[in-house]
């Protein structure tokens, strides 16, 4: 048997949706794919955090989790059970840009569970006690989330390389005492005042046959006629770098976080710091992992995530580390982030995240979710749909040393932030002899 012969990918470009505007100011983007029988589309609202009344932050949330509780035409559990004969599921969240409602269904039933998708967006009942039971559900999470090491290490990082003025900064569910506050006239009022067709788009994608999408979507959407006003994003910036550790009595595992506020994908070092990023700490082979997981078993896995938002961004290390380890691998992970001298980034380092960041980029977009995805992301962060293409360009042009330059413009070791969760009766002195300013701060359950 003759051994097939691997050919070189071919090129791949991210489609072209077909983007059509109804009558009453909803944008609708639809990809047709053949042979894809379960549709995919995501309605995303331009609705910021920034949008929630300060005293009920987690108001956006609460009104996401209601959406499927009942509508006006299918009131309490009549909606959830015709939303499963037809085989649909709906779900929904908000990120600090936008709120988003997700629903697949298969082909064959789009048309019949699409008005339901619609009664959710345009019609939920919001009952007083469906509010309250989601308000203590969410008390119920925050407890949990603060209880959780990797939990409260992300929520505490945000808080301290965010500037504090900004929503950004605090959690997007909101906090136990903001939750505590929503009533059922918040939700009300939040979906009244912000849910209308001139700040949403609609975003589908599958196996659509011969009916027209934008015919079935206007069917069931076409009714929506609610009038909001838009509301500006805010552009927060950084904080000054601190090192925070949360004390946890015991802890054999310390939850570490070092970075700092970063870049959006319109800053044009963007690509390369995507690059740079992905060669210290974006793959399995990659510098910080090699090192701390491979050569010294301080940790199962680091990585360096490199988060976009609409305006800025979190550029973070996060490991967790055996706690008699966790101060050394500290210092040594701040020296791997070091991409002076001969610590540069080399041609061959950013030949192979060129070729895993391109190359995996089809995979992503193969199914409809995957487009779905990728298009609701970008209208999210206000990019148009050719940015993916353009992106890929862009990567292929960068050099090793921009690639350099962004990383150490972008994360000096020097100053970035430190946020331990752990034992800091065993934390505190290696951490302090390392040259860390600490804040030891004590959670109150």
């Amino acid at each position: 048997m003759k051994r097939p012969e691997v050919s070189p990918p071919q090129p791949w470009t991210f489609p072209a949706p077909r983007s059509e505007r109804l009558d009453n100011g909803l944008l609708v983007h639809t990809f047709h794919r053949p042979g894809q029988h379960l549709i995919d589309a995501t309605m995303v609202i331009d609705l910021p955090l920034a949008a929630e009344p300060a005293g009920v932050e987690g108001v956006s949330t609460i009104l996401n989790r209601c959406l499927d509780e009942g509508t006006a035409g299918h009131p309490g559990t009549t909606f959830a059970d015709d939303l499963e004969s037809r085989g649909a599921v709906l779900g929904a969240g908000s990120s600090y840009d936008a709120a988003h409602v997700s629903f697949e269904v298969p082909a064959t039933r789009l048309a019949e569970a699409l008005p339901l998708f619609a009664e959710a967006v345009l019609e939920p009942t919001l009952d007083e006690a469906d509010v309250r039971r989601h308000v203590q559900l969410r008390l119920a999470e925050i407890e949990q989330q603060r209880a959780h090491p990797a939990h409260r290490g992300a929520q505490a990082f945000r808080g301290a390389v965010v500037g504090s003025g900004y929503r950004a900064s605090r959690p997007t569910a909101g906090t136990g005492e903001t939750v505590a506050r929503i009533t059922t006239a918040d939700v009300r009022a939040h979906h009244c005042a912000h849910y209308g067709p001139q700040r949403a788009t609609l975003v589908l994608a599958g196996d659509f046959g011969d009916s027209d999408p934008k015919q079935l979507v206007a069917d069931s959407f076409g009714r929506w006629q609610r009038t909001t006003a838009a509301v500006p994003h805010e552009t927060p910036l950084g904080d000054e770098p601190r090192a925070l550790l949360i004390h946890r009595a015991g802890a054999v595992q310390a939850d570490v976080r070092l970075g700092q506020f970063g870049i959006d994908r319109t800053d044009s070092r963007w690509p390369a710091l995507r690059l740079g990023a992905f060669v210290l700490g974006g793959g399995f082979l990659s510098r910080l992992n090699r090192v701390l997981r491979e050569e010294r078993g301080y940790t199962y896995g680091v990585q360096l995530a490199n988060t976009p938002a609409r305006h800025g961004g979190l550029l973070a290390l996060h490991a967790s580390f055996r706690t008699e380890v966790a101060a050394a691998a500290v210092a040594e992970a701040r020296e791997l982030i070091r991409v002076d001298g001969d610590r540069a980034i080399t041609a061959a380092e950013l030949n192979e995240a060129v070729n895993f960041l391109v190359g995996v980029a089809p995979l992503r977009c193969a199914t409809a979710s995957g487009l779905t995805d990728q298009m609701a992301a970008l209208v999210e962060a206000g990019l148009p749909s050719d940015f993916v293409n353009t992106h890929a360009l862009d990567l292929k042009r960068v050099i090793a040393d921009e690639a350099t330059s962004a990383v150490a413009q972008l994360m000096p070791p020097e100053r970035l932030t430190l946020v331990v969760v752990g034992d800091a009766d065993a934390l505190a002195g290696p951490l302090s002899d390392q040259g860390f300013a600490l804040e030891v701060l004590t959670d109150q359950r």
